[in-house]
């Protein structure tokens, strides 16, 4: 049975909303860290809510990753271990919660679709699967296969756009996960720049 959690609207709006797994799409990383995810991510909804998301390396092929969202006036914070599952050359991240919450178990998976826009800014897509929270690895991963031949993969899903605000590095001046202001500003282009 599917178990459909409301306020899992609120591990990263919308996109996380639904279904939680009891197991991974891969037990381990198919792939190793993409730097470019690392840093503080921003999301801000369209009552304005925003909703910030902290990815530090924890290895050479998994990410830390820290969510504190604001819905309806609560904020919640989760903490997950993520990594990258291959899966007919597309890259999932698979998350998994490391704390036990009143709306995602201790343990339970959620897969995320990752594309990089540019280099401070993502769009995250939660792929629909109709397989049971129960369902195996194999059966997950032959579910995607399917649906990405019919083209349904995200059908009736939304996307949502996160934006970086500062920077983490893998390792930098011999400190790992080390901050800092970003380097490379994409500039805003609904705002008009004057030339001198």
């Amino acid at each position: 049975m599917r178990i459909l959690l409301r306020s899992v609207l609120a591990i990263l709006p919308l996109l996380l909303a639904g279904c939680f797994f009891e197991n991974p799409l891969t037990s381990k990383p198919s792939e190793n860290l993409n730097t470019w995810l690392l840093g503080e991510w921003e999301h801000r909804d369209k009552n304005g809510a925003v909703s910030r998301a902290v990815v530090t390396p924890l290895s050479g092929d998994s990410y830390n990753v820290q969510v504190s969202i604001a819905k309806r006036g609560l904020r919640r914070s989760y903490h997950f271990k993520s990594w990258g599952s291959r899966i007919e050359g597309f890259t999932f991240h698979t998350l998994q919660n490391l704390e036990l919450g009143p709306d995602l178990p201790q343990g339970a998976f959620i897969f995320l679709h990752v594309q990089l826009v540019d280099q401070n800014t993502i769009i995250l897509r939660k792929p629909t699967l109709a397989s049971a929270q129960h369902t195996d690895s194999k059966l997950l991963r032959d579910e995607i296969r399917a649906r990405l031949k019919e083209n349904s993969l995200y059908v009736g899903g939304e996307e949502q756009s996160w934006k970086r605000t500062s920077e983490a590095f893998w390792e930098c001046d011999g400190q790992t996960g080390l901050f800092r202001p970003l380097r490379y500003n994409v500039p805003d282009p609904k705002k008009k720049t004057q030339i001198p």
